[in-house]
């Protein structure tokens, strides 16, 4: 390898005159991104907010806001790979103690995975019954489930990516048309987009509701944020998915993975990285192949936002008025009336479009979300134990045995009483804030710790970073006030 490596040339229509034809063109870097909506989508989008809604009414959009921390984290985190070709949590697995920072990622995502398994298994089981009237919930969660998993072993990276594309669409198309039919007060509704540190309490209704306890508004609160975020399922994963795509730093590489590899043993064997060019052509070079990463993260956030809004709303003028909570006994059943609002005549067409949709994204979250975690539990471990010695595929099968397996009984419990709304908050909070929270700090320093001064972030992007780390610590700061 040369002292100095150059970059790769960017994609051709980056470097165009601004035109309609090029920002249409944009579009096309929309993949990860695709993916990531639907995940976040899935996660529990359909229940937690309309329930958020129908009780908090539209105090609680400020969330929504929040989440705009965790897309800049995940920027940061792609940008020091895009430009470094090493991965983060290589860095992280060399310059923590015995990889620590490392462990308690595997060790948080090998605990509330899951965990997670067992919302879903139990949310898409009761979905699936729901729609054909037959079965158990159990049966029809576990087995799809399984049919997920294998569709993982056995396909392909662009499958999931079209598969998740098809279920953002379809979600997003029907929550904006929701919405428009609904026509809520915007002189209401968008102040509440920026109330941060607003905390309702539970009106004394809630009490009359059948089915409904009262989970401790911090949880739910925290929980919720963690549904909207770029959880560190994603955040790792998308350090992978950018080698599969090619981005950045690994463009036009006939293997990304040996040339990471490559530049990490370098990285290693000197302490420092050296071998990034210093001339302002090739750092321009660099500044427009992180323009892939731009517009995919822009447009996921933008997609989560848009549906995410419209849930809230919805529940909030639906539910709110006829007091109507989402509980663990029905979850996902009394949201159907957010899409029959689209026609209110066609309601024998529509309520089979809500139910075929909300089995869509709840499949495509768990066929998502197997590759994601495997994804990133091995990129995770790749320099700290075991894990990196065993071939991906391989280990993709040993880690979905074990979600999988521990998910389908963990599912018994919930089956046996223990509040799935809960456990999807408990787990959400931890894999979504707290475990973002660690990794943003830890990605922001890395940045200005280890890439070479002129790649580091400057000082207005630096100040960016930090505050996006510190806003998801706004409603734990609300608590405490």
């Amino acid at each position: 390898m040369p002292e100095r490596i150059s970059f790769p040339q960017p994609h051709k229509v980056v470097m165009q005159k601004p035109s309609l034809r090029k920002y249409l063109t944009y579009l096309l870097f929309f993949g990860p991104g695709a993916v990531l909506a639907s995940m976040t989508i899935g996660q529990a989008q359909f229940i937690i907010g309309p329930q958020i809604g129908s009780w908090a009414g539209y105090r609680l959009l400020w969330l929504i806001t929040l989440n705009v921390g965790s897309y800049i984290i995940a920027y940061v985190s792609c940008r020091f790979t895009m430009l470094s070709g090493v991965s983060l949590m290589d860095i992280f697995a060399l310059k923590t103690r015995r990889g620590w920072l490392n462990w308690l990622f595997i060790g948080i995502i090998l605990f509330f995975v899951p965990l997670f398994a067992a919302a879903i298994i139990t949310t898409l089981g009761q979905t699936l019954a729901w729609i054909f009237g037959v079965g158990h919930y159990l049966l029809w969660g576990i087995g799809f489930c399984t049919v997920a998993l294998l569709l993982v072993l056995i396909g392909r990276y662009r499958l999931l990516e079209h598969t998740q594309a098809f279920f953002v669409a379809v979600l997003g198309v029907g929550a904006v048309i929701s919405v428009l039919v609904i026509r809520p007060d915007l002189l209401d509704v968008i102040p509440h987009f920026f109330t941060f540190g607003d905390v309702p309490s539970y009106p004394a209704w809630v009490d009359q509701v059948e089915g409904f306890t009262r989970p401790p508004i911090p949880v739910v609160m925290l929980g919720y944020l963690g549904t909207l975020t770029v959880t560190i399922i994603p955040l790792v994963g998308y350090l992978g998915w950018i080698k599969v795509k090619r981005w950045g730093i690994f463009k036009d590489k006939e293997s990304p993975d040996r040339f990471q590899e490559g530049l990490f043993q370098r990285f290693k064997n000197k302490g420092r990285i050296d071998y990034l060019p210093e001339s302002d052509s090739e750092r321009k070079k660099a500044r427009l192949l992180l323009r892939p990463i731009v517009v995919d993260l822009a447009i996921a956030l933008v997609i989560v936002s848009v549906v995410s809004i419209a849930y809230m709303v919805a529940g909030a003028a639906l539910f709110r008025p006829e007091h109507i909570i989402p509980t663990d006994q029905e979850l996902l059943t009394n949201q159907k009336e957010i899409f029959v609002q689209i026609a209110p005549e066609a309601a024998s067409l529509l309520t089979p479009l809500y139910q075929v949709s909300i089995g869509f994204a709840l499949f495509g979250t768990v066929y998502a979300g197997f590759e994601a975690a495997a994804r990133m539990v091995h990129e995770t471990g790749r320099h700290v134990n075991v894990i990196g010695r065993l071939p991906y595929r391989r280990f993709l099968v040993y880690l979905m045995v074990y979600v999988l397996g521990l998910g389908i009984l963990l599912s018994l419990l919930v089956y046996w009483g223990i509040s799935v709304l809960l456990l999807l908050s408990l787990t959400l909070l931890f894999i979504g804030v707290v475990g973002v929270v660690i990794y943003g700090a830890g990605a922001v320093y890395m940045t200005q710790r280890v890439l070479p001064e002129r790649y580091r972030l400057n000082r207005w992007q630096l100040a960016v970073a930090i505050v996006s780390v510190l806003m998801l610590l706004v409603p734990l700061i609300a608590f405490a006030a």
